[in-house]
C-alpha cells in the first residue's frame, strides 16, 4: 500500500502543480497535527504568497484519509488524520511481510569486513563488521539480490615478513597449538629486529614477491598461514552472526590485474618509468599520482581494486559497495577516477566510508604488539552485561552473550557512520537508555504482557492519545528502512528503535492493558510494537530475545 505521506505528497503535486517530494512532508509536534508541508519553496517557484497558497490546498485537499487540514504561520498545512481510517493502513502495512517497504530491484556486491592474514581482527575491524552486516540484512530486506564478500587481505610484503620470521625468528607461540599468536608474535618480533638490522625489510619484500612468482616453499607456507587465519576467523564471524556468500582475496586476482595494466601499457594508454614501473599521473592538480606495477611486475592494493572492479562489473554487478574506512577515501578517489579513464564503468560504485571508533583502551599498534583484539572488546562487554545485570534489573542475565554482543554493535551503529565515535562502556551496556540493551528490555518486556494475554489483540476502538503516539511511531518504521536503504546508514534503523521503545515505555507506564476495559485493542499496540523491534533488532545484527 502506498504509504499517507506518499498519498499527501502526490495530492500536493496534483494541486500545486509543481513537484512534492515525501521527504518534504514533516511530522510535526503531536498538537500541530499528524503531518505538514511548507508551501514557501512551492510558492516560490510559483511566484504566489505561501499563506493564499497554502489556503487554497487545504481547501482543495480530497484524501479519504485527511481528516482536517488547517493553515498555520506563513504557509504551513497541518494534516489531521482520521484516527481509524489511518490505522487500518498502517496494519495492512505492518503486517505485510516486507512492512510495506518499497521494494527495490538489483544485484548488489557489497565488500566489508577484509581482514589481513596472518593477524587477529583487532578494534578497527569492529565498526566495520557491524555496519556490512547490517547493510547486508537491510539491503536484502529492501528488495535487492545481495552478494556478501569477504575480500581479504592475503598479499604483500607483511606476508614476506611473517614467513621471513617463522624461517628465522625463534617464539615461544606454537604454530600448531595457538596460530594466531604465533604469527603476531614473529611479526612483532620481525619489526624489533628491522629496527636494528634494516636489511631484513627487503629479505621480507622477497619473500612477498616470491609468493606472487609461485615458489614452492613461499606458496606452501603462505596457504598454511592462510588456511589457519581463515579458521580463526569463522569462529568469530559465527559468534557474531556475520554471514559472506563468498570469501576472496587479493591473490585471486593479482595475476589478471598486472595482465590488466600491462595490457594498457601495450595499447599506449600508460607508459612504464625507466624502471620498469607504472606510474598513474592525474590531470586534477588535487589528486596525487600513483603506483599501478611496481619495478618487479607486482601489483599493489589499487592495481587489484581495478581488476576487481572491472570484474564485478563482467559478473553482472548493478550496486559495487565498499565498507572501507574515511581513511582511504583518497585510495577510492583515485580508484574510480581511473576506472573511469580506463573505460572501466564506475556507475552504482560507492565507497561506504565511516569514522574512526575510539576506545578508552586508548591507541594501537600490531607491529610494537599493541594491539585490542575485536573478540576482546566482545568478551568484556559479556562481563559488563552480566553486572549491569545485577546492578540495574536486578537479575541473573540469562542472555549475556546475546546482550553484550548487542551492546557493541548498537553502540557502532547509533552514531551516524561518517562520524568518529567515543565507546563508552556505561552507557553502551545500561539497560535505562538510548543503547542495546535497553532496546533488547523493552522488546522483551512486551512480550511477556503477550504472554499473560488470554487472547491476540485487534483495533475495535477509538485511540486515545496515549496509543495513538505509539500508533504513529510504529507507522514510521517502513519509511526509516527506506532512508537507511538509500543513505547506507544503518543509524536511522538504531536510533529510530530508541525512540520508539522510549515511547512504548512510556505507553507502558500510563496505559494498563491486561485487564483494562482496552485490553485487545491495546495488545494490538503491544504485538505490532514486538514485530517492529523484532525485526528492526535483526536488521541491525542484534538478537531479539525472549528473556532477560
Amino acid at each position: 500500500m502506498t504509504s499517507v505521506k506518499k498519498q499527501i505528497a502526490d495530492e500536493l503535486a496534483e494541486i500545486l502543480g509543481t513537484t512534492v517530494d515525501i521527504e518534504d512532508i514533516e511530522r510535526p509536534e503531536p498538537e500541530h497535527g499528524d503531518f505538514a508541508y511548507p508551501c514557501m519553496k512551492a510558492a516560490s517557484e510559483l511566484g504566489e504568497n505561501p499563506r493564499a497558497l497554502a489556503e487554497k490546498v487545504a481547501e482543495e485537499t480530497d484524501l479519504e484519509v485527511v481528516e482536517n487540514a488547517e493553515v498555520a504561520g506563513p504557509g504551513y498545512i497541518n494534516f489531521f488524520l482520521d484516527r481509524e481510517k489511518y490505522s487500518k493502513q498502517i496494519l495492512s502495512d505492518l503486517e505485510s511481510e516486507d512492512f510495506g517497504i518499497e521494494q527495490k530491484s538489483g544485484e548488489v556486491l557489497l565488500e566489508f569486513s577484509s581482514p589481513n592474514i596472518a593477524k587477529p581482527m583487532n578494534v578497527g575491524h569492529l565498526r566495520n563488521n557491524a555496519i556490512g552486516d547490517s547493510l547486508r540484512r537491510i539491503l536484502s530486506f529492501s528488495g535487492y539480490d545481495v552478494t556478501a564478500e569477504n575480500y581479504i587481505g592475503d598479499l604483500g610484503t607483511q606476508f614476506g615478513k611473517v614467513i621471513y620470521g617463522h624461517k628465522n625468528i625463534d617464539s615461544e607461540k606454537n604454530f600448531e597449538e595457538e596460530p594466531i599468536e604465533y604469527m603476531l608474535d614473529i611479526y612483532v618480533k620481525f619489526h624489533e629486529l628491522a629496527g636494528e638490522n634494516p636489511e631484513v625489510e627487503e629479505e621480507a619484500r622477497e619473500w612477498a614477491k616470491k609468493i606472487e612468482e609461485g615458489d614452492d616453499e613461499a606458496v606452501r607456507l603462505w596457504k598454511k598461514f592462510r588456511e589457519a587465519t581463515l579458521e580463526y576467523h569463522k569462529e568469530e564471524y559465527e559468534r557474531l552472526g556475520i554471514k559472506f556468500d563468498r570469501i576472496t582475496g587479493e591473490s585471486k586476482v593479482y595475476e589478471e590485474a598486472r595482465e590488466l595494466v600491462e595490457k594498457w601499457v601495450e595499447e599506449g594508454k600508460l607508459e612504464r618509468d625507466e624502471d620498469g614501473s607504472v606510474f598513474y599521473e592525474f590531470d586534477e592538480e588535487d589528486i596525487p599520482g600513483t603506483v599501478l606495477l611496481k619495478a618487479d611486475g607486482s601489483t599493489l592494493y589499487i592495481t587489484r581494486d581495478l581488476y576487481n572492479l572491472k570484474k564485478r562489473n563482467e559478473e553482472g554487478f548493478d550496486y559495487n559497495l565498499y565498507v572501507v574506512a574515511s581513511e582511504q577515501e583518497l585510495h577510492f578517489e583515485q580508484l574510480f577516477k581511473i576506472a573511469e579513464d580506463m573505460g572501466i564503468d564506475t556507475e552504482g560504485s560507492e565507497h561506504i566510508s565511516y569514522g574512526m571508533l575510539n576506545l578508552p583502551e586508548g591507541s594501537m599498534s600490531t607491529r610494537k604488539g599493541l594491539i585490542i583484539e575485536q573478540s576482546e572488546i566482545f568478551d568484556k562487554a559479556v562481563e559488563i552485561a552480566e553486572e549491569k545485570g545485577e546492578e540495574e534489573i536486578n537479575r541473573n542475565l540469562e542472555n549475556a552473550e546475546a546482550i553484550g554482543v548487542g551492546a557493541v554493535k548498537y553502540s557502532n551503529l547509533s552514531v551516524s557512520r561518517k562520524k568518529d565515535m567515543e565507546f563508552n562502556w556505561d552507557t553502551a551496556l545500561s539497560f535505562k537508555g538510548d543503547s542495546g540493551p535497553y532496546l533488547q528490555y523493552s522488546n522483551v518486556r512486551a512480550k511477556s504482557i503477550l504472554r499473560k494475554a488470554s487472547s491476540s489483540g485487534e483495533f475495535q476502538q477509538d485511540f486515545d492519545d496515549e496509543e495513538y503516539r505509539l500508533l504513529k511511531k510504529l507507522s514510521e518504521f517502513p519509511e526509516k528502512v527506506e532512508a537507511a536503504t538509500e543513505q547506507r546508514e544503518p543509524a536511522k534503523i538504531a536510533n529510530y528503535l530508541s525512540n520508539l521503545c522510549e515511547e512504548f515505555n512510556g505507553f507502558y507506564h500510563e496505559c494498563n492493558v491486561i485487564g483494562s476495559d482496552r485490553e485487545e485493542h491495546r495488545l494490538k499496540l503491544v504485538e505490532l510494537f514486538v514485530d517492529v523491534t523484532d525485526q528492526g533488532l535483526e536488521l541491525l545484527g542484534i538478537e531479539p530475545l525472549e528473556e532477560m
